[in-house]
């Protein structure tokens, strides 16, 4: 696959297990599964970025991929995945994973106090410098530590990059109750919420 298929493909394996991990429904199980992968993707999916044919990366990124199947199976997935769809049916030439990539960094901001430790636990994950940080710091930081794993993979995208207008927005976010994933997040969002999310995913800043 191209570099761009297995960083898209990669990410919404994260997504999957992250979300599943924060999901209203979770149990310990689910937990326990997303955890791993996490830890799996965060290492395995920039290896495969950085060389495409290491069959220990890909097996790695595949088992992660199936413990997202598992993960969001029994938990469900929250509110990027209901969004992510949104997009896919309004603005069909953005990817799955892109769209998600394009609403990580403001959802994340969005409620990450909502689940502290877990934010707190992933952020340790994909950057151990949190460990000297209490879990507020760190659950506030783990969105820092996220948008710098998809400048790494190389998704540091918005909406205005993937030429998804102002106005494709106002319609994604009108439609983002049409799916019942956003009701599984720590922090459900109103309409009005989720178009202040996608809005201020339009133009991707530094």
């Amino acid at each position: 696959m191209p570099k761009s298929v297995t960083a898209q493909t990669g990410f919404d394996a994260f997504c999957h297990n992250f979300e599943a991990y924060l999901s209203v429904n979770t149990s310990p199980l689910v937990e326990m599964m997303a955890i791993e992968a996490i830890k799996i993707i965060r290492e395995y999916l920039p290896k495969a970025l950085e060389n495409p044919k290491d069959m220990e990366a890909r097996s790695k990124m595949a088992w992660a991929d199936t413990l997202g199947g598992l993960t969001n199976s029994n938990a469900g997935v929250t509110l990027p995945h209901g969004l992510g769809m949104q997009v896919g049916g309004h603005a069909p030439h953005v990817s799955h994973g892109q769209a998600l990539a394009i609403i990580y960094p403001q959802f994340t901001r969005y409620t990450y106090a909502w689940a502290v430790e877990k934010f707190a636990k992933v952020g340790r994950i994909l950057n151990p410098e949190l460990n000297e940080l209490s879990d507020e710091e760190a659950a506030k930081e783990a969105c820092r530590a996220i948008d710098d794993f998809l400048k790494k993979i190389g998704l540091w995208i918005g909406f205005k990059d993937m030429n998804v207008t102002k106005e494709q927005i106002r319609q994604i976010a009108d439609d983002g109750q049409v799916l019942g994933d956003y009701l599984n997040n720590p922090r459900v969002a109103t309409i009005d919420e989720m178009y202040e999310i996608l809005i201020n995913c339009y133009e991707r800043k530094e």
